[in-house]
């Protein structure tokens, strides 16, 4: 098994796909990924788009789902997406593909950041750029119509000679304002729906995606949080149905497994990269979460 990085699913990566990288459903570059419909990417969807295995996004993803639905996992968070919605989720996510039906569709843009340096003049893009973003949003007809009208138009001037760069970083600078348009409708009309313990668990999961390799005690995350340990466990169980350590634990798996899959590092390594005290302890803590040993697991992912 070969290094692939940092455990990505990078655009440099599918760049490098043997495959056609411009047709008339996708644009590839190494700095911008375009893919107007996944129809005719099978070759590479069934290669990297794995159910069960992780992928740390190098880069962030802006989706339109067109038809169908998709679940997946995005730090920790299990969602659904269907038709009509638009997903927006920042560079470094850990996403994790949980059921991928065969009807889905979907438009997709990615850019690496250098790409829009000099342009993070609106608030939202500005914040993808930062990390920490990620949301679902229905789209209403005007949207979806408006957000659509965007997409083609980038589509239709990537294909300029000779590349538009500044043009093209202008419309995907506008396509974020009429996104942070779409998303404060949105959390507008279900900000009622938030309890304050809901925003609580936000903020949590958001630090255990951060801090769970290097921080295992309660007490950080209620520090952090500015409650007790005790009120902590209290929301979390109550909102979740799960209890802080069983967040902590998950996160730590996921970085278990984005090493196994994507390292040739032995298990004393990752166990000592993940902070513990040997690989002994690291496989019990490993197979009583998943089931299997670190070695099964990377046999089965690695078929």
């Amino acid at each position: 098994m070969e290094q692939n990085g940092l455990f990505l699913l990078a655009l440099q990566q599918i760049h490098d796909f043997p495959f056609t990288r411009r047709n008339e459903s996708r644009f590839i570059t190494p700095e911008l990924g375009f893919v107007r419909s996944v129809e005719g990417m099978e070759e590479i969807s069934e290669s990297i788009l794995i159910p069960g295995k992780p992928y740390r996004l190098t880069e962030g993803r802006i989706v339109y789902i067109r038809s169908g639905h998709i679940r997946v996992r995005i730090n920790l968070r299990e969602v659904i997406v269907s038709s009509n919605q638009l997903v927006v989720t920042s560079p470094g996510a850990v996403l994790e593909f949980v059921e991928m039906p065969k009807n889905i569709d979907v438009t997709m843009l990615t850019f690496v950041d250098d790409f829009m340096e000099g342009w993070q003049k609106e608030p939202l893009l500005h914040a993808y750029l930062q990390g920490g973003i990620f949301f679902v949003v229905d789209l209403n007809e005007k949207e979806r119509k408006r957000l659509v009208m965007f997409l083609d138009l980038i589509w239709d001037v990537l294909h300029d000679e000779p590349f538009p760069r500044d043009t093209v970083r202008s419309l995907i600078s506008a396509l974020f304002r009429q996104m942070e348009v779409c998303y404060h409708r949105d959390a507008t009309v279900s900000r009622q729906e938030h309890t304050r313990r809901e925003k609580l668990f936000n903020r949590f999961i958001n630090l255990v995606n951060k801090y769970a390799v290097s921080e295992r005690n309660v007490s950080f995350y209620a520090d952090n949080l500015y409650l007790t340990p005790r009120y902590l466990s209290t929301v979390i169980r109550d909102t979740s149905g799960k209890t802080v350590m069983d967040w902590v634990n998950e996160a730590v798996i996921q970085e278990a497994k984005l090493q196994l899959c994507y390292t040739d590092k032995l298990v004393y390594q990752i166990a000592d990269d993940l902070n513990f005290p040997n690989a002994s302890f690291f496989c019990k803590f490993f197979r009583r979460i998943t089931g299997k040993t670190p070695y099964e697991y990377r046999k089965e992912r690695s078929k």
